[in-house]
């Protein structure tokens, strides 16, 4: 884990953010993302680790809600310690 990148993506996950996310999982980035569509989530999470063999840390919470984004990036900082690729979607 040590050289492996983490990519961080806060916001709803559409069609444009997953091909961001695949990049960088192709890449070799853990990933870490959230977002309010939890079935959507849970599927590009599962299709991400499956198709790219990365971890993958999904969030089902809202980005424009100050507790949300609190608790989310408090886990992302406590699992990987760092972030290198930070995205912000607030649609």
């Amino acid at each position: 884990m040590r050289n492996t990148k983490v990519c961080v993506l806060a916001g709803e996950t559409g069609a444009k953010e997953y091909s961001i996310l695949e990049k960088y999982a192709s890449q070799g980035c853990v990933i870490a993302f959230m977002g309010t569509n939890k079935e959507l989530g849970m599927l590009i999470k599962a299709e991400l680790e499956r198709i790219y063999e990365v971890a993958v840390f999904f969030f089902h919470g809202d980005i424009k809600s100050e507790e949300d984004r609190d608790i989310f990036f408090t886990a992302v900082s406590e699992m990987y310690g760092r972030t290198d690729y930070i995205i912000c979607q607030n649609n």
